[in-house]
């Protein structure tokens, strides 16, 4: 089994009988009733983005606290390789009827958001906590096998001014990824430690650094670096929140969740305006793109306190994109049942290739995971607690 494959069995299980889906269709027009947005979203003209292309790997897939993290077209599990930056690119109108073919997606996305708008809207912190994992192909070119890395991270926010906020991580090592490459990993000798298989110090791609007086933003080459990765779990570490934008827990750049909208069209004319202004720093093509990576943000990724109002909007986005389709019923490692949501990216958008994945609770509105699936790496993200609470940070 490779790790693709592995990926993708932690989120599927055997199709439900029909007697099940029709059921849980019928629950969901139920849950759905009269969440459809009250507007449909307008016609946007098109625009100039300046925005890094993401296809690869050239920054940590978990980022340490405090150290600025790539932004990633699926919010948590996008593989952050071979950041290429692509020349500015003219975005179209868009003319299509803005509804998703595939109706049943729709449905789970409006009953998410009726009922994500019900939780609390306040407390004295924010807490979202999340488990993230990757593939990686390690061992001797003549003997590799997969393993999977696994880390937890819990970020406490505070609503009140001048409090402060917590961040909890912990490694809990990596793991063979099948039996088989259990076998391998002894045969090996059990190492401690093991190496990413990758071309180490290749040119993967191309960032920006700054912009120059004349409007030129300035590249600079990304370098691939093979990661180590340690068997054994490491200690469980809390610091400060970080405060600088787009580091781990925080907004990127120019994105203030405060500010958002609860309104789905105001919400999404903020978010492809951020978008196009180089909030996702990547190329992406096309407003289905960028916002199945923007209002998935808002749903799915640790960005500071998202009031109710707003993850419900944000679901409604989603809910209108022409190209999300729906999964069915899926069950995930903690053995949470959701609805799983699918979206493909392509080459001609200027993003990775491959399918992104959004798992959620239409029964709470709760997002339940995210996972990555293109060729030669697979990626996921479990959200496990998320939400305002007046218990300190422990």
């Amino acid at each position: 089994m490779n790790e693709l494959t592995m990926v993708e069995h932690l989120f599927t299980e055997p199709a439900p009988a029909p007697a099940v889906t029709a059921e849980g269709r019928a629950r969901l027009l139920r849950l759905a009733g009269d969440a459809a947005p009250t507007s449909s979203p307008a016609a946007t003209a098109a625009d100039r983005a300046r925005l890094p292309r993401l296809t690869g790997d050239a920054a940590p897939a978990l980022a340490p606290a405090g150290r600025p993290r790539t932004r990633r077209l699926l919010w948590t599990v996008l593989p952050a390789a071979a950041l290429t930056t692509a020349a500015a690119v003219t975005i179209g109108i868009l003319t299509s009827d803005p509804h998703p073919a595939d109706t049943s997606a729709r449905r789970v996305l409006l009953a998410a958001a009726a009922e994500s708008a019900k939780a609390p809207p306040s407390g004295r912190y924010y807490v979202f906590t999340r488990q993230e994992g990757r593939a990686y192909t390690v061992g001797s070119k003549e003997h590799p096998y997969t393993v999977l890395s696994r880390r937890i991270d819990e970020l406490w926010y505070p609503t009140a001014p001048g409090a402060a906020g917590r961040i909890a991580s912990q490694d809990l090592g990596v793991r063979p990824a099948t039996p088989a490459d259990a076998a391998a990993w002894r045969a090996a000798g059990s190492p401690d430690r093991v190496t990413e298989r990758c071309d180490e110090g290749a040119i993967i791609g191309y960032k920006g650094s700054g912009r120059r007086p004349d409007g030129i933003t300035e590249e600079v080459p990304i370098r691939r670096h093979c990661r180590r990765l340690d068997v054994r779990p490491g200690p469980r570490t809390t610091a400060p929140l970080p405060s600088a934008p787009g580091t781990l827990g925080r907004p990127p750049v120019g994105l203030d969740p405060a500010r958002l909208s609860g309104d789905p069209a105001v919400l999404r004319r903020q978010l492809l305006s951020w978008t196009r202004a180089g909030g996702l720093v990547g190329p992406v093509r096309g407003d289905s793109a960028q916002l199945w990576a923007a209002a998935g943000t808002l749903v799915a990724s640790p960005v500071g306190p998202v009031r109710p109002a707003v993850r419900a909007a944000a679901y409604r986005v989603l809910a209108d994109l022409p190209d999300v389709r729906s999964l069915g019923p899926v069950t995930d490692q903690r053995g949470r049942r959701g609805q799983a949501l699918t979206r493909t990216g392509s080459n001609t958008e200027a993003v990775a290739p491959g399918t992104y994945r959004l798992t959620v609770d239409p029964r709470t509105g709760a997002p339940l995971a995210t996972t990555y699936q293109g060729t030669g790496s697979g990626e996921y993200s479990l959200i496990l607690r998320y939400g305002y609470t007046d218990q300190p940070p422990q």
